[in-house]
């Protein structure tokens, strides 16, 4: 009898946990990490599309970066016993069940679908959004599970809004914020300034990266010397 309490309370030792965990936060936190969860998910489905429309590199990478990033938020609502919404939880591509999100979504679609300059100015929005997100959300949390996840994703939002950035540059395009303050963007921007390509990875002496996936003949974006692109699979760092 002894022995089956004993089963029968480290199975349901998980389960008081995570009750625990959740009773001691606040509707808050709970509303806030289920909200950023989604928004990662608008991002990472966007980069899928936009991967898929313009062939190009960085959205191939990023977008892998996004499902890490979703994964993690998911994973840190569940580790806090958060049921996330049905909706979330199917996954569907494309659907939110955050109308403020599904807006968001639609009009990244709108705006990424009429170039790839376009898409990498949408890209760059949506870091900046949720650079903006995140910061605002870790000063009012005091959770350590969650604020480790924000500081994960906060950290990851600077690396990708870098790395369309630099995707622009190399297209002769100079981006403007349009979300967070040009102090703030300038300072994000800096930390990657040198030996980064034009993906967010770390290049030599500074050359930009090829835009479409495995180059076209071995042609750099413009802005690179010929021969120095860093191809899909060549010289590759995490974007997280």
């Amino acid at each position: 009898m002894k022995k089956l309490l004993f089963l029968l309370l480290a199975l349901s030792w998980p389960a008081l946990q995570a009750l625990q965990a959740q009773t001691s936060l606040s509707k808050a936190d709970q509303k806030t990490l289920i909200y950023l969860a989604e928004e990662e998910k608008v991002v990472r489905d966007f980069y899928q599309a936009m991967e898929a429309k313009w062939e190009a590199t960085v959205f191939s990478h990023i977008a892998g970066a996004e499902q890490r990033h979703f994964n993690r938020a998911v994973d840190a609502a569940a580790s806090l016993g958060i049921e996330l919404p049905g909706s979330l939880a199917a996954d569907k591509p494309g659907e939110f069940q955050n109308k403020e999100l599904q807006q968001f979504y639609d009009e990244l679609m709108a705006s990424g679908s009429q170039s790839l300059e376009a898409a990498l100015r949408a890209g760059a929005r949506a870091e900046e959004t949720d650079i903006r997100d995140l910061k605002q959300a870790l000063e009012t949390t005091q959770n350590e599970t969650i604020r480790t996840t924000y500081q994960y994703l906060l950290e990851a939002s600077g690396n990708h809004l870098r790395a369309f950035h630099k995707n622009l540059a190399a297209q002769g395009v100079t981006y403007r914020p349009v979300v967070l303050a040009q102090a703030d963007f300038d300072a994000i921007i800096a930390v990657g300034e040198k030996g980064q390509g034009c993906q967010g990875q770390k290049g030599q002496q500074g050359e930009a990266c090829c835009q479409k996936k495995g180059g076209q003949k071995g042609q750099c974006c413009q802005g690179a010397q010929k021969g120095n692109c860093q191809g899909k699979g060549k010289g590759k760092q995490s974007l997280n």
